[in-house]
């Protein structure tokens, strides 16, 4: 048996008692609420701190894959928008190879071929149109703004006045450019790295001039000789990574990894959180056919092997955009199994499980309205006391 605590009124200890049973009671039934209005188990640090923290370094990792998912799709787009560009001047190659192959031939006189010279000079400047014309959210894709670039610093002073680079083409890989003497009809390229050689031959042994488009289709490398050329003898350039397209394709950024770099150079690595990449120069320029013409029978010609070459850059930069984008459809469908999976474990954590919280609230419920009925009857013990007083 209890102590007894006989008729004493300043502490009623079984209202008290019935209180605290009573408040317990009341808080499990308030929170039993809350979890289930709001779908949480964890609705305060207090609830669970350390479970807190997990969900909450959990949550900001499936809100980051999320918008990274977004972000590809969005890259998508861009090179979506980029092969469009591209099939169109691949069509109106296509036509300027028809017009030279007319042209080439001597059933045609001189004003037949001014003729076909006058559609053709249109349609070259209609590729470089589309070129500097097509653009994502204002940004140009295929004007050889998001190209790999030439180092020349370790040529003379203009010596090469322009330059274009396939996407396909190594970064830091070193080409020798050798053009042998002043007089030279023939230039030759070779890439030190995998030691494939061009070898380019002016007609007639008319020589080079400045100005001249060098179009090595095969190393994927397109020169504009410059002004000082001639003092071109065995000189050499490397390529860089030149300005390139990033996409966030991770949640994290890769602190071993600088932005400023491509995540697929060699001497940097590939990051999981970037994926870079470059879109050729696909203007008449880049292309490699700014001062190709038919208005002559050997100009008609020539014409016909560099719309060759142009024609097989566009279908290389078409099948990098395509290998792109697969990889991107890749990418999307893994940040997509990653957001499930991370948000399946972040539910198991920070969420409600209804049926114990709905349990848990008939107990509560049940123990409030019993609690409350008992505090009313404590409250009456210290009645008994006035029957000593009559």
């Amino acid at each position: 048996m209890g102590f007894q605590n006989g008729f004493r009124v300043n502490t009623n200890t079984s209202a008290v008692n019935t209180y605290r049973s009573y408040s317990s009671a009341q808080a499990g039934l308030e929170r039993n609420i809350e979890r289930l209005s709001s779908g949480l188990r964890i609705n305060r640090a207090a609830d669970d701190t350390a479970g807190s923290a997990i969900s909450q370094r959990m949550n900001n990792q499936v809100r980051g894959m999320q918008q990274s998912n977004r972000n590809v799709q969005q890259a998508n787009n861009l090179l979506q928008s980029a092969e469009g560009g591209l099939n169109e001047i691949h069509g109106i190659l296509a036509r300027m190879r028809e017009l030279a192959v007319q042209a080439a031939s001597d059933g045609m006189n001189t004003d037949d071929r001014a003729s076909i010279e006058l559609e053709y000079s249109q349609l070259k400047a209609e590729i470089t149109r589309i070129g500097n014309g097509t653009e994502y959210n204002s940004m140009k894709l295929i004007d050889g703004s998001r190209a790999k670039d030439v180092d020349t610093s370790s040529m003379g002073t203009n010596q090469i006045a322009s330059y274009s680079v396939n996407s396909n083409v190594a970064t830091n890989d070193t080409f020798d450019f050798d053009m042998g003497s002043v007089a030279s009809d023939q230039i030759t390229l070779r890439n030190t790295a995998t030691g494939a050689t061009q070898t380019l031959h002016q007609p007639d042994g008319a020589g080079f001039t400045a100005g001249d488009i060098l179009n090595f289709d095969d190393l994927g490398i397109t020169l504009e000789l410059g002004s000082q050329f001639e003092t071109i003898y065995d000189e050499e350039f490397s390529i860089t990574q030149g300005t390139f397209t990033t996409v966030q394709v991770g949640a994290n950024n890769d602190a071993a990894h600088s932005g400023a770099y491509a995540s697929d150079a060699d001497d940097h690595g590939v990051t999981e959180n970037r994926i870079t990449f470059n879109i050729s120069d696909t203007t008449s320029k880049g292309l490699g056919i700014q001062d190709s013409g038919v208005d002559a029978l050997a100009d008609a010609q020539r014409a016909v092997n560099e719309l060759d070459a142009a024609i097989e850059k566009v279908n290389d930069e078409r099948g990098n955009i395509g290998s792109l984008q697969n990889r991107f459809e890749f990418a999307s469908s893994n940040l997509m199994n990653s957001i499930q999976n991370n948000s399946a474990s972040m539910s198991t954590i920070r969420d409600a499980d209804f049926a114990v919280e709905a349990a848990d609230l008939a107990r509560n419920q049940i123990l409030t309205q019993s609690g409350a009925a008992m505090l009313a009857q404590a409250n009456q013990i210290s009645q008994n006391v006035l029957s000593l007083l009559r």
